[in-house]
């Protein structure tokens, strides 16, 4: 617990940040959902039973059915009358959407992100993007990549110190990751993904806004050509059978 000042008053108020012994048990199921989303526990297009998940997360069914309710408003999983609620899959258009949303932010914070930039700042980067390159040395762990390539964006995007654009960016990429089978990532493109974060990284390290917003434009670019190219080949796919 903690005592700020009011800045309107003028008066000391009592701050408290919630820790994760308080959370609310929605807020518990919300986040252990998502946890086995991003460990594969749960993949696209699986029903969600409240039972069988009430069950592995020891609580009862209205805060798995409330945290549920919270991830379709955020599109990340879906619900049919009278047969309940699936994880929602990716497709193309979506996709399309979703990265050049993702273009438009983070092209947009460059200039904030070089202004900010601290030694401290590209400590964090370089350590985001080491893990991103191990973890891309682990096939089978691919949804573990997708993680780490999240976290060195969303490193980025934090330094520009603008949270309305960060909470919105972490939506964009759970919307993007957690509907998409990881199986469908080919492994040039992982080691090309390693390679363009280590181009950015160098020219923040510039401070080059110009060339900086290039290579984001670039890395997504080429995010979203695999990402929906992918999502084409397997709806054409299934077409076909």
């Amino acid at each position: 617990m903690t005592k700020k000042k009011n800045p309107v008053t003028g008066r000391k108020r009592i701050s408290k940040k919630r820790s994760r012994e308080e959370e609310l048990p929605v807020d518990v199921a919300f986040r252990k959902i998502k946890e086995m989303m991003y460990h594969h526990e749960i993949v696209p297009g699986q029903k969600l039973l409240y039972q069988e998940l009430a069950k592995k997360l020891g609580m009862s069914i209205t805060p798995i059915i409330q945290a549920l309710n919270r991830l379709q408003l955020l599109n990340i999983v879906y619900s049919e009358r009278n047969k309940g609620f699936y994880v929602g899959e990716a497709n193309p258009v979506e996709a399309n959407e979703l990265f050049t949303a993702r273009e438009a932010f983070e092209t947009f914070l460059v200039p904030a992100i070089i202004k900010n930039l601290t030694d401290k700042n590209i400590n964090d980067l370089e350590k985001a993007l080491k893990e991103h390159v191990k973890a891309g040395s682990v096939p089978e762990y691919r949804r573990i990549l997708m993680i780490k390539d999240t976290n060195f964006h969303l490193q980025m995007i934090k330094i520009a110190g603008n949270k309305v654009i960060y909470n919105l960016s972490k939506v964009i990429f759970e919307q993007i990751y957690l509907k998409y089978r990881p199986e469908y990532m080919r492994e040039q493109r992982i080691r090309e993904a390693a390679e363009e974060h280590s181009a950015l990284l160098e020219a923040l390290k510039e401070r080059d806004v110009r060339k900086t917003r290039r290579l984001i434009k670039q890395h997504i670019k080429n995010g979203r050509a695999h990402v929906a190219g992918s999502l084409w080949a397997d709806k054409e796919a299934t077409l076909d059978i």
